[in-house]
């Protein structure tokens, strides 16, 4: 079950905590177009060394791809970060530009003939819970979803 839209206030919602045990990667990108797909495959890479099933590094690897994606596109980024952790059910994708751009991350709805616009509604609908807060450092924000997983 997805959260509702997540709508940001002062810090933001922060995303749940792991615990000490779970498993953690950082990549950190230059915010260009052409990262989305690099990012794409260090993030389906990492979770099948974790062994999360391939079908879960699809999702995960969708998920980046739309907040990769809108991070390079809407905000005044040179790099990005990409954050993973895992627990044995439980997988957490963190995105934090470090310029934010004019409006916070929300879902909305994109006509039938639109090219863009529906990024966030896919995420809403794989994640178990989503959510947008401010960057722990600097001016940028943290756009972050949860996924429920299986191992192999």
């Amino acid at each position: 079950m997805a959260l509702a839209d997540a709508t940001p206030t002062a810090g933001g919602t922060p995303p749940p905590d792991l615990g000490g045990a779970a498993c953690r990667a950082a990549y950190f990108l230059p915010a260009d177009r052409r990262t989305v797909g690099r990012a794409r495959h260090l993030v389906t890479e990492q979770l099948g060394v974790w062994g999360v099933v391939p079908d879960d590094c699809a999702t995960a690897a969708l998920v980046v791809s739309e907040l990769l994606t809108n991070a390079v596109l809407h905000t005044s980024s040179r790099r990005i970060a990409c954050t993973l952790g895992a627990t044995p059910d439980l997988v957490l994708i963190q995105v934090t530009d470090d310029g934010s751009g004019p409006s916070v991350p929300r879902t909305r709805r994109a006509g039938p003939r639109d090219e863009v616009g529906r990024g966030l509604l896919l995420v809403k609908a794989v994640a178990e819970h989503w959510g947008v807060r401010a960057a722990e450092y600097g001016d940028g924000r943290t756009v972050w979803a949860m996924l429920r997983t299986d191992r192999s």
